[in-house]
């Protein structure tokens, strides 16, 4: 039986970051977008709208990740593409978040294997890459590590479905050889200043 999610969290108020808080919102879910900077939150806000008053009504905006993570039933990271900043924040979710949570990377390049190796549940880690959302495309792509559980696909698979999206199930070792690089290899872990801090 898939784990229910009720709850998304999206950290990220960017482009990325408003089109998966809207798919969630207009699935019917609780969600939660976290962003450092108050102007993107009230910017997105205000774009949901459109979306009508009911869904409108499932937004929650919260202005640090870890308020975000604990709330959340899947937590999916919508920010920049440094992987230094993804390692930060799967360290945070995996610190703050619930126990059966699911975290989520939207990165369309980077590897999700190096996010969950940062984590204790691996299992619960996966990558979702809304393949071309912004020309609306009904297509959320479920990148699988050698340790994402079954049970973290047909979760992700039951979101695609509520937000009318086709699931495609990918394994990211496939990815990365078509894309002619290494799954494996790690970058930096961050160092001194918090890259979270530079949003």
């Amino acid at each position: 039986m898939a784990y229910e999610i009720q709850t998304i969290a999206v950290v990220g108020a960017g482009e990325r970051g408003r089109l998966i808080a809207a798919a969630a919102l207009l699935a019917g879910c609780r969600t939660i977008l976290e962003d450092i900077s108050e102007t993107r939150l009230e910017e997105a806000a205000a774009s949901f709208s459109r979306l009508g008053e009911g869904a409108c009504s499932r937004l929650v905006t919260v202005s640090t990740v870890e308020e975000a993570a604990r709330g959340a039933d899947l937590i999916i990271e919508a920010v920049a593409e440094e992987m230094e900043m993804k390692i930060e924040l799967f360290t945070i979710f995996d610190k703050f978040a619930k126990p059966h949570a699911i975290l989520a990377s939207s990165s369309p390049a980077l590897s999700i294997a190096d996010m969950a190796s940062v984590t204790f549940c691996a299992e619960r880690c996966i990558g979702m890459r809304f393949a071309g959302a912004a020309e609306g495309r009904n297509v959320l792509e479920l990148v699988c590590t050698p340790e994402t559980s079954e049970e973290t696909v047909a979760a992700c698979r039951e979101v695609a479905r509520r937000m009318s999206k086709q699931a495609v199930v990918l394994s990211e070792a496939a990815v990365a050889s078509e894309a002619g690089r290494n799954p494996r290899t790690r970058r930096g872990l961050p160092q001194g200043r918090s890259s979270l801090e530079s949003r």
